[in-house]
């Protein structure tokens, strides 16, 4: 006999069978140790500074460069990337991973206040925390 024609002739068999798996699964589910693991995603401050119609080449002479010769002495930056675009300059500097954060953020933010000559028609420098890879992936809208 197969075994389709022995679920068929005993369902009452096959549906204990199936809901002892499902609750011996549920059972080990709560019973095994989850080992917790830690987030070891870089650390990541993003600096964007807008400046309307500007072009990518004065972004990056009058805006970028300046910050970056403030930034470049802080203490445990890993990585440096600076990009610029039309109307805004755009700087990401990735920390070591047992960074204190909340010390780098004020370093930053005291640095990025030491930069002198700003063009006129550009914005503050506003800080972000959260890199490009924290985006979400997906938007769902009901």
């Amino acid at each position: 006999m197969d075994l389709i024609q022995l679920c068929i002739k005993r369902p009452v068999a096959v549906l204990a069978a199936v809901m002892i798996v499902i609750i011996m699964g549920l059972v080990a589910l709560q019973a095994i140790p989850i080992q917790l693991t830690p987030d070891v995603r870089k650390p990541i401050i993003e600096v964007n500074t807008r400046w309307q119609g500007a072009a990518p080449r004065e972004v990056e002479r009058e805006i970028i460069e300046r910050q970056e010769e403030e930034l470049t002495s802080i203490e445990g930056i890993e990585e440096m990337k600076s990009f610029a675009e039309p109307g805004q300059g755009r700087i990401e500097l990735q920390f070591r991973v047992n960074q204190n954060m909340d010390r780098a953020l004020l370093m930053v933010a005291n640095r990025l206040d030491q930069v002198e000559g700003y063009p006129d028609e550009a914005e503050e420098p506003r800080l972000n925390t959260a890199g490009s890879d924290d985006n979400a992936i997906t938007w769902m809208i009901l």
